[in-house]
């Protein structure tokens, strides 16, 4: 019996395909039908009768599958709507329940692009007939995701696509020498899955339909892929792709905006990103805001990151760290900021004026404290291209660098401990360490709550006000 055993450099994922012994097949279908077992960390999630047996099914369907759609598995960045990396199910209810809180017409697109989403990145979509588990392929930036019912797996997205790769290349052997037009066509489409146009490669990068794509592509005159042999995403097709569908009168100015930001070399902050998430390898496995605090604790126990009394500028860090801090209108009012840093721009962090709030100096020092965290741990995994603070940058993500953005500029502990020494002059006590610690009355009510120190009714209602303003 062949066999092939392809698995991630991590063990994290295994695919295990075996034939039974050739009988002179004359179709793609006889040649291909075989036994298929896949494991997430170990534990069989695509398997036959009992766990130590595989599927039996014929393979050429997944072969077919690979080829139509290697294009939106390879390039397709991000869950639906930003939602996080988990189980299957739960990916999908999470994508759902975000598009019914849009409204109706937003909420309609969204949902044909979940549906369509999950049609092309759903391994169980190949098997046309078959009952089976959901094996979701999730692109996280440099990290790639499988997902079951009940089990993930993850490692590098290079590894996925090795593995997927290999066994794409086994089927494909199998139906070697057949002359049948199916397996002819089975096998040039897996062949030629790497060759598509410019628009249609647009469109699976970000994520836009292709009647917007025809009208937008146009802003991308001096893309490196157009030329190339070989498409690659880059900075600005990522910001287009997280800033969400645009028409091309507001597209424009963004795409040039992260154009303009030249590649610069940022020697002190790659030597701290280098032991970043190293950091916060003990809590990896833990809540993203979570995270965010353990690294806002290191950071800050770093030197010459806050001053004498405990207080972080962040424009200064960078600035000390040679990434510039532009000031750009980008006509879109729910975008705060975009961070680049892929291999052609910045690192640089582009500020909208024309952001909600854009004259709070509180909110300005959150955003650029909030972007520190992306280009201390996130360059080399979620966001190797660009970030959009207000954008469709994945939640996880978000919800890390919210908590560190807030943790690095006031600390909790510091935040309920000052804000008891005022003796119940609340009003008092928040004017005093908004300026000391330059925080919207937002991140110091959180910081306070989340301190866990005792209240009296009064300055929780008084907390309660703070956040909301």
């Amino acid at each position: 019996m062949d066999e092939l055993v392809t698995r991630s450099a991590d063990g994290e994922i295994e695919f295990a395909l075996s034939w039974p012994s050739r009988r002179q097949p004359s179709t793609g279908a006889e040649a291909t039908l075989g036994c298929l077992r896949v494991c997430l960390r170990g534990r069989p999630v695509w398997h036959g009768v009992d766990d130590r047996t595989g599927v039996d099914w014929t393979w050429i369907e997944l072969l077919e599958f690979l080829g139509e759609h290697w294009l939106f598995l390879s390039v397709e960045d991000g869950c639906p709507l930003g939602v996080a990396p988990t189980t299957a199910p739960r990916m999908l209810a999470a994508a759902e329940a975000a598009a019914d809180r849009l409204p109706a017409a937003e909420a309609e697109f969204e949902r044909e692009q979940i549906e369509a989403y999950r049609s092309t990145h759903d391994l169980a979509e190949a098997l046309q007939g078959a009952v089976s588990p959901p094996l979701w392929v999730v692109r996280d930036g440099n990290v790639g995701w499988m997902a079951s019912s009940a089990m993930t797996a993850k490692t590098s997205f290079s590894e996925v696509l090795r593995v997927l790769t290999d066994v794409g290349d086994l089927i494909a052997l199998r139906l070697d020498g057949l002359s049948d037009p199916r397996s002819i066509q089975a096998v040039m489409t897996w062949h030629e899955r790497d060759g598509h146009d410019r628009l249609r490669f647009i469109e699976a990068v970000t994520g836009y339909p292709a009647e917007l794509v025809a009208e937008v592509e146009s802003v991308f005159p001096s893309l490196d892929e157009r030329d190339a042999d070989t498409l690659v995403s880059n900075e600005l097709l990522a910001a287009a792709r997280l800033v969400g569908p645009q028409p091309l009168t507001t597209l424009q100015p963004i795409v040039e905006a992260v154009r303009r930001a030249r590649k610069v070399k940022t020697s002190k902050l790659d030597h701290l990103a280098a032991h970043a998430t190293e950091a916060i390898g003990s809590v990896a496995d833990e809540p993203p805001y979570v995270q965010g605090h353990e690294l806002a604790g290191w950071l800050r126990a770093q030197p010459s990151i806050a001053n004498g009394s405990g207080r972080v500028n962040p424009d200064e860090l960078l600035r000390s760290w040679g990434v510039p801090v532009v000031e750009v209108g980008l006509g879109l009012l729910n975008v705060d900021a975009i961070g680049c840093w892929g291999p052609h721009h910045g690192p640089a962090v582009l500020l909208n004026t024309d952001r909600r709030h854009a004259s709070s100096f509180g909110r300005k020092r959150a955003t650029l404290a909030h972007e520190i965290c992306h280009l201390l741990v996130d360059r080399s995994t979620s966001l190797p291209l660009v970030e959009v603070l207000g954008g469709r940058t994945a939640r996880h993500v978000e919800q890390r660098a919210r908590a560190f953005a807030a943790e690095l500029l006031l600390p909790r502990e510091l935040a309920g401990r000052l804000f008891l020494s005022f003796g119940g002059q609340d009003d008092r006590a928040a004017k005093s360490l908004r300026a000391r610690y330059g925080v919207s009355s937002a991140v110091l009510g959180w910081q306070v709550r989340n301190s866990n120190v005792p209240l009296t009714p009064a300055s929780r209602h008084f907390i309660d006000r703070l956040i909301g303003e």
